[in-house]
């Protein structure tokens, strides 16, 4: 522990030291452990304080008017602080603020946010506030200054503490792994393990593993009646039937009913089946019963794919265990992941033992080496990875191609994979994605155990993401990843001494680094060259250049052939050096299984690189008709990033091909799977349709909510249209108009944007209103990630929040948080974009309307998304603004509206809209729009009888 140090912490009105100022300081000093002494101050800035600080911190203009200026009471905390070290969490900004008012300060420096990292990764989150509700620290209010530096100084003690009970060799890898990363916490964990290094060392992570969660078999049980038919299943959902007494707050909903006979007769007569089930249904109840119960019956296994983490996490945490609780007969689940979701004990300790990390690997590498010591899965879901640290994860994953199989010394008992592969051997249901569920069709069903019946959710999605999982793609940094690991192996293999054939071995090594060399600098060059060109066309065009997609199209040549060339050979040439260095290496294997694991690395690279090799080609030599290719370029310089990809246009046969035709039984389902209540859709675009008829059923189940009472639908005529009207028109237009919405529903407002771009210039414009306002306005990818603004946005009274692409769905915010969803703009997708352009194309070929067969379902089903997210309980209430007029000036806007679960809306102008959205806020109870709300002179529109289906 320091002797002394002194905890700061300041409240200031913005990120940015040179911009935005200081309105809060506090300092606590610490000597041997307790508290010395304290000094505090509020500080009076020369501009407004910010809504959100306003928010954050309670303090307003007014508390700070009497306040004194910065310059009067810097001095006084500057001689408070002296030549203390200073401590605080996430430091590096309160001395960033400090220094520029005062100069540099020569203090070192200690994050508590970096060595909690380290010592808690399996935090989901290291903000202070969760830090010390997770550990039970006192922390009497948030975001004020003194009253977080107590904070951190019990957070300092907890983290010495928590260190003090490690194994104290870990201690000591820590301490070196640290210096490396170039922290200041190293010599004091170096100075906690030789303390500790007295105590009884029972395991290290370095060498045995944590224990593997038990397996026992599965507990006798009653097992389930052999006449659980569609109706016994069903009927288990009546009032006073077997879930409602085993499922806390459980509601009965006979459209979930419905659900569960519908999927047991799919089981049953093994059939295909199209489920849409609106929002509230409890599908997943409706599914997971019916499969269990196939399960146990038949001793098939059943799986279940979801495109989202959030619908994993609720199955597997809350749905699946209610389950498993409720049932008469044990059963088991198991989540299983793509194998590089799970740490390579083989490839992580020899890369910890390798060394000559950059100092943010070897940070990384600090967080790992805790968290491997104490896990049991492996999993890295249980560690909060930033972007940088997933890319270093790659050297330490599980990939296949690494695997050395039953050569593995860790294979039978410790590995992960083989842990997880356990435990879904011995499961019932197995949990996976849309990826890991393709990933099994490519692999001609290697990657899952063999399992019956298939129930795909969020079915909605399964086209995008068979585009994602059957296309192919290279990117400039995943082949320079690729490259620095193939000079680290290079690197350890000069290390060991070769058992014969010295000479020729390091003649091989350095034949392999200059062709590495070689290859990097083409690399680049191929790299920049491609990026130089596509920017130059873009700005010829007058065309945004920071972020470009080309599609490219035979038989037209890039002019960059001669770069591929060239790229292409000294790819072949570094690859020819690997394949030799992997017969020697195998050669030693055969005498010495001491090189199994050199071989096996080697071998993991060259797999790697072939692949890489061959995508490249595929994509630039236009190989298949059926795909279309594009290049996406980010970025500026060396860091630019250049992306090539590959697709398939159609993914219908691939799946009727590789899927439909071994599979009996497969559910789908969706909240949103038709359009103007028909299937059609879907089917043609998955390959459902080339399924004979009878083997194909269908069920839509409305919502159990009572839409036409709990929301308003508001269709405002007299915006211009995006694209429609020069820019500054449109947005003279909608900034009032999202002002206005706001300030009726008082906050409490998310405004779902189909553009980032729009988004951007729309919270540049709107945010000084939103200040006057006192609303909290929270951008997508400006305020925060999409987690972070979710938190907010949930717990802040007054907010707006600005949602691009991945709010239109999975946002789930019920109760008054949200009162008020705004579309801005129907969600059509992007017609240049190089996949719907494919598509499109190909539907004209075979002389269809791609507009009417693609472009229109596919928004529809998107629109429908965006609705959904403002209903999400039986007690939620408010209203639905739609601020495209196209949705009633186009013959295809009832499309949209006839595919909605409500009867009726209004559209008229925007002051007739934001009185009556105002109105019904203020209702005091939810019900049905009638006259006794609309006026004369509104326009009402109700569905004719029989309209929607």
């Amino acid at each position: 522990m320091l002797e002394s140090c002194v905890f700061c912490d300041l409240e200031t009105t913005g990120l940015n030291p040179e911009k935005d100022e200081i309105i809060e300081i506090a300092l606590v000093r610490l000597v041997n452990g307790e508290i010395n002494g304290t000094w505090h101050s509020l500080v009076r800035p020369r501009g407004h304080v910010p809504v959100n600080v306003r928010r954050l911190t309670g303090l307003d203009d007014a508390q700070l008017a009497g306040a004194p200026e910065l310059g009067a009471v810097l001095p006084a905390a500057l001689h408070f602080i002296g030549h203390e070290p200073l401590v605080g969490h996430n430091i590096s900004f309160d001395r960033d603020f400090l220094a520029f008012a005062a100069g540099a300060l020569p203090n070192p420096v200690y994050d508590t946010l970096e060595l909690s990292r380290v010592l808690f990764p399996s935090f989901p989150g290291h903000r202070l506030a969760e830090l010390c509700r997770r550990l039970n620290l006192e922390h009497a209010s948030t975001h004020r200054a003194l009253d977080d530096s107590l904070a951190t100084a019990a957070l300092y003690r907890k983290l010495l503490k928590t260190a003090a009970g490690q194994d104290a060799r870990i201690l000591l890898y820590l301490a070196a792994l640290l210096q490396t990363a170039g922290s200041p916490w190293a010599p004091l964990m170096e100075q906690i393990a030789w303390q500790s290094a007295g105590t009884g060392i029972e395991r290290t992570v370095l060498f045995t593993p944590a224990a593997p969660e038990t397996g026992q078999p599965l507990p006798a049980g009653t097992p389930p009646p052999e006449d659980s038919g569609p109706e016994q299943l069903a009927a288990m959902f009546e009032p006073g039937g077997p879930l409602s007494g085993r499922i806390p707050g459980y509601e009965y909903r006979p459209e979930q009913q419905s659900v569960v006979a519908a999927v047991a007769r799919a089981f049953a007569g093994k059939k295909f089946l199209l489920v849409e089930a609106g929002t509230g249904t409890g599908k997943s109840m409706a599914y997971i019963i019916p499969a269990l119960y196939w399960s146990l019956l038949s001793g098939e296994r059943v799986v279940l794919a979801t495109r989202t983490i959030n619908l994993q996490e609720q199955l597997w945490n809350k749905d699946i265990p209610l389950v498993q609780e409720a049932l008469p007969a044990p059963c088991r689940a198991a989540l299983v992941k793509g194998r590089q979701n799970y740490l390579c004990l083989r490839r992580w300790l020899h890369a910890l033992s390798a060394g000559g990390w950059s100092p943010p690997e070897a940070a990384f590498m600090a967080r790992i080496l805790l968290w491997a010591a104490a896990t049991t899965t492996g999993d890295r879901s249980e560690i909060n990875l930033s972007y940088n640290e997933q890319e270093w994860w790659l050297q330490i994953c599980a990939d296949s191609e690494a695997c050395l199989g039953t050569g593995c010394r860790w294979y039978s008992r410790d590995c992960f994979v083989t842990r997880a592969r356990r435990r879904a051997e011995a499961a019932n249901l197995i949990i996976v994605n849309h990826s890991l569920l393709l990933s099994d069709v490519r692999a001609d069903n290697r990657v899952l155990p063999a399992y019956g019946p298939l129930v795909i959710d969020e079915a909605h999605h399964l086209e995008d993401a068979a585009t994602e999982q059957l296309g192919r793609q290279l990117s400039r940094n995943g082949l320079r990843r690729w490259l620095n690991g193939v000079y680290k192996l290079i690197r350890q293999l000069g290390e060991p001494v070769p058992p014969r054939d010295a000479g020729e071995w390091l003649q091989l090594l350095q034949e392999a680094r200059l062709s590495l060399q070689q290859t990097r600098e083409t690399t680049d060059l191929f790299f920049n060259t491609l990026i130089e060109y596509i920017r130059q066309l873009f700005h010829s065009q007058n065309k945004d250049a920071s972020r470009c997609t080309l599609r490219l199209k035979p038989p037209g040549e890039l002019p960059v052939q001669a770069e591929l060339d060239n790229l292409s050979s000294r790819l072949k040439g570094l690859l020819d050096c690997l394949t030799r260095l992997q017969a020697v290496l195998e050669a030693w294997q055969a005498l010495n299984e001491a090189w199994a694991g050199q071989a096996g690395d080697v071998t993991q690279q060259l797999t790697a690189g072939e692949a890489m090799a061959a995508d490249l080609l595929f994509i630039l030599n236009y190989s298949d008709p059926e795909f279309v290719y594009w290049v996406e370029t980010t970025g500026e310089g060396e860091t630019a990033g250049c992306t090539l990809h590959a697709a398939p246009v159609q993914v219908g046969e691939i799946l009727y091909r590789e899927l439909y035709q071994n599979k009996e039984t497969i559910v789908f389902t969706s909240a949103t799977l038709t359009v103007d209540g028909s299937f059609e859709h879907f089917a043609e675009r998955t390959g459902i349709n080339l399924l004979p008829a009878g083997r194909v059923q269908r069920l839509q189940v409305d919502s159990p909510f009572q839409y036409d009472k709990q929301s308003l639908l508001c269709i405002v005529r007299d915006i211009p249209g995006q694209g429609f009207a020069p820019e500054n028109e449109y947005y003279a237009a909608l900034v009032p108009a999202l002002a206005g919405l706001v300030r009726a529903t008082r906050g409490r407002m998310l405004a779902l944007f189909s553009s980032h771009r729009v988004l951007q210039e729309t919270y540049r414009l709107l945010k000084p209103a939103c200040e006057e306002m006192d609303i909290c306005l929270l951008g997508h990818n400006i305020d925060g990630s999409r987690s972070r603004l979710m938190e907010e946005f949930t717990h802040t009274e007054r907010a707006l929040l600005f949602g691009a692409s991945s709010f239109w769905e999975g946002v789930d915010i019920p109760g008054q948080a949200l009162s008020c969803v705004v579309i801005v703009k129907l969600p059509f997708g992007s017609p240049g974009a190089p996949v719907v352009e494919a598509r499109l194309e190909q539907l004209a070929r075979a002389g269809k309307d791609g507009f009417r067969h693609y472009s229109l379902p596919q928004a529809i089903i998107r629109f429908k998304q965006g609705f959904g997210r403002l209903i999400r309980s039986v007690n939620d209430r408010g209203a639905v603004v739609v601020l495209d007029s196209r949705l009633v000036s186009k013959k295809y806007g009832r499309l949209f509206l006839n595919s909605l679960p409500l009867k009726s809306h209004i559209r008229g102008d925007l002051d007739m809209i934001i009185k009556r959205v105002s109105q019904w806020m203020e209702q005091p109870v939810a019900v049905a729009p009638n006259r006794s709300l609309f006026e004369p002179g509104d326009v009402v529109h109700r569905f004719p009888a029989g309209m929607r289906k």
